[in-house]
């Protein structure tokens, strides 16, 4: 169980963290602040620093995270967690890719 509970926590605070550097890049390209999780990531689709696809599969980890965050759905559904977490993995391997290659660009 501690380990269930160290695996949600960590996706949550990976999902955090990618909100606040899309924010952070969203903000410094001049577009407001965006009001939600996957706000931050459909308007870095919108914005051309991530493809549409990859924006779309990232909303969907936005989603997950506020079912870990506000204990719902869930319900001790260990499996639906880990499917939706593994299935991730390669999702954030790729906006690691971009947001370093979009960063890359800047300089």
């Amino acid at each position: 169980m501690v380990t269930l509970r160290a695996a949600e926590r960590n996706f949550q605070l990976i999902v955090d963290l990618a909100s606040d550097i899309n924010t952070q890049i969203l903000v410094e390209k001049g577009e407001k602040t965006p009001d939600t999780y996957r706000q931050s990531f459909s308007d870095l689709g919108r914005v051309g620093v991530l493809e549409n696809d990859l924006a779309k599969k990232l909303v969907v980890s936005a989603q997950v995270r506020n079912i870990l965050a506000h204990e719902y759905d869930f319900e001790e559904d260990y499996d639906k967690f880990y499917n939706a977490a593994k299935d991730l993995i390669p999702v954030y391997q790729e906006y690691a890719k971009r947001i370093n290659l979009y960063l890359n660009r800047k300089k």
